[in-house]
């Protein structure tokens, strides 16, 4: 299937979301967007899948089966091969102190499901071309 929006070069994703509808969604979105994208539903194969294919972004959920996205983060970022790759914390959890969390744990971005397909292709892009994007985006509710 042919990108919508080619790139130039295409930079690889990594989405970790254990709900499957989610994981669709936003796989979904990235590729029509012109990403390729690996996807992992847990803390552990996110790890090994960062590992052998060396990510351009992480697309990362907050809460997974066996253990905690941001804590997950925060190894990542004391991880010399996972240091500089931006992470944006995809979750359903938009309180104050989540956004702190997700913040202090190292993510570049934080957005609240569910988030437009337009604002979370800017997003991966923003954060590859390391323009540190707005904080907190929220989906318009109808």
């Amino acid at each position: 299937m042919q990108s919508a929006h080619p790139g130039p070069q295409t930079r690889l994703v990594l989405v970790v979301e254990d709900n499957v509808d989610a994981q669709v969604i936003t796989t979904s979105t990235l590729r029509h967007f012109g990403y390729e994208v690996i996807k992992a539903e847990s803390v552990e194969e996110a790890r090994q899948l960062a590992r052998q294919q060396k990510p351009d972004v992480v697309v990362l959920d907050c809460r997974l089966p066996d253990g905690d996205g941001l804590e997950l983060a925060q190894s990542w970022r004391r991880d010399p091969t996972m240091k500089a790759v931006p992470i944006i914390v995809l979750t359903a959890f938009s309180a104050r102190q989540d956004v702190e969390a997700a913040l202090l744990a190292g993510a570049d971005a934080f957005l609240v499901k569910p988030v437009p397909a337009g604002v979370l292709a800017a997003q991966v892009g923003k954060v590859l071309a390391g323009t540190r994007p707005s904080q907190t985006m929220r989906a318009q509710r109808p």
